[in-house]
């Protein structure tokens, strides 16, 4: 009995440190360059040095579109466990970094924007339309592809899995699909026949 209340007392810390580090987000940096223009002579001439930065981001829980614009990307994503544990298997992995290494930055960068992906206007009739931020995405899609190692991606998808919280999408999904009010009642179920 007292092994059992141990067991639920860690699920259960496990399970709050888990919500609080969803809530918080999680953060990670990328090393970069900035282009820093000195004027020289008078201004006519400028000088281009090349400055090391660092750059932060954070990945937050995703919003329910963000979820799913990260399932259209990671739906593309096409194992060959065969073909990997042949004896062609270092050749079908590099043939995998040629055709998934972008989609792969591509699905940092998007948890990296998350609501921010969309960006407000102003529609007709008072709506608000709103307009995808493809030049910032390719951006930070071109940013990652550059400067993230494959060690880095794994963790980064990692994190991206946790903060998805796909737990408690698929227990929502649970309570949705079981507690409709209109779902048909078996006449045969409630008389025991």
């Amino acid at each position: 009995m007292k092994e059992e209340n141990e067991n639920i007392t860690k699920l259960e810390q496990e399970r709050d440190q888990l919500n609080e580090m969803v809530n918080k987000g999680i953060g990670f940096e990328v090393k970069d360059f900035d282009v820093i223009e000195k004027p020289m002579f008078f201004g006519l001439v400028k000088k281009r040095k090349l400055v090391p930065v660092v750059r932060k981001f954070k990945i937050e829980e995703p919003t329910l579109g963000t979820l799913d614009r990260l399932s259209c990307e990671w739906i593309e994503f096409a194992l060959d466990e065969e073909r990997l544990q042949s004896d062609d298997g270092m050749k079908e992995a590099r043939t995998m970094v040629n055709h998934h290494a972008k989609r792969c930055a591509k699905v940092i960068a998007l948890a990296v924007l998350g609501e921010d992906y969309l960006i407000p206007t102003p529609g007709r009739n008072g709506f608000v339309k709103y307009v995808e931020d493809s030049k910032r995405l390719d951006k930070l899609t071109s940013l990652f592809a550059r400067n993230i190692k494959p060690s880095k991606l794994y963790q980064l998808y990692t994190l991206v899995n946790l903060m998805c919280n796909l737990g408690d999408f698929l227990n929502s999904i649970r309570l949705m699909s079981t507690d409709r009010t209109s779902m048909p009642v078996r006449i045969e179920e409630n008389n025991g026949v």
